[in-house]
């Protein structure tokens, strides 16, 4: 298997962040690509409306236990060449923006290096937040990711993260398992926002 370059990884998803917060009050999303040769392609059903209004989708990935929800329309981005898939669900009405990142993890390789999970995660979670912290700097935000705690789940280990942008909070949550490392991202002018809530509570890695 590849060795998974998590700089380049880093940077793709600091373009959708960046792009995101406009339907925050804070910038556009990502362009739907081609799911082939992604880290497994979700399977999609129907879910109620949230508190927002709207519909749903559940998403799953075949012979993995990772799944969450989103509210449509949902976009995705797609980058086989560093195993990463990215999806985005954004609402400008609510001030919202929804973003799941899913990267190949090559486990083999981790443990050859003598690096645990929690060490893999953590590298992974500075890079992305420096990446982000850069990014906004540019755009004139000064922003800090702030720690807020840690857990050790029956599927991997998780990290999450709490940063102002303007009038926006952003949410980052961080989990690593065997098959792989996930992003998970919520922005919003309202954390007590059924549908926040709802969709960070939806991730199982």
């Amino acid at each position: 298997m590849k060795t998974i370059n998590r700089n380049l990884i880093a940077g793709s998803m600091v373009l959708l962040l960046a792009a995101g917060l406009a339907a925050c009050g804070g910038g556009g999303g990502a362009d739907s690509g081609n799911t082939q040769g992604a880290p497994g392609t979700p399977q999609q059903s129907m879910m109620p409306g949230g508190g927002g209004g709207g519909d749903w989708q559940e998403m799953k990935i075949d012979g993995a236990t990772v799944r969450f929800e989103m509210p449509k329309p949902i976009k995705m981005q797609e980058d086989a060449s560093v195993g990463q898939v990215l999806y985005v669900s954004q609402n400008t009405k609510e001030k919202m923006s929804f973003r799941v990142g899913i990267t190949k993890r090559n486990y083999d390789e981790d443990q050859k290096k003598g690096l645990t999970d929690e060490q893999v995660l953590t590298q992974y979670a500075q890079k992305v937040l420096a990446a982000s912290q850069q990014q906004f700097a540019q755009m004139g935000f000064k922003t800090q990711f702030q720690p807020n705690g840690s857990a050790k789940l029956a599927t991997g280990i998780a990290q999450e993260y709490v940063g102002q942008v303007g009038k926006a909070t952003v949410v980052e949550r961080f989990y690593v398992n065997k098959q792989g490392l996930y992003m998970v991202e919520a922005t919003t002018q309202n954390t007590e926002n059924p549908d926040f809530v709802r969709f960070l509570n939806s991730f199982t890695p």
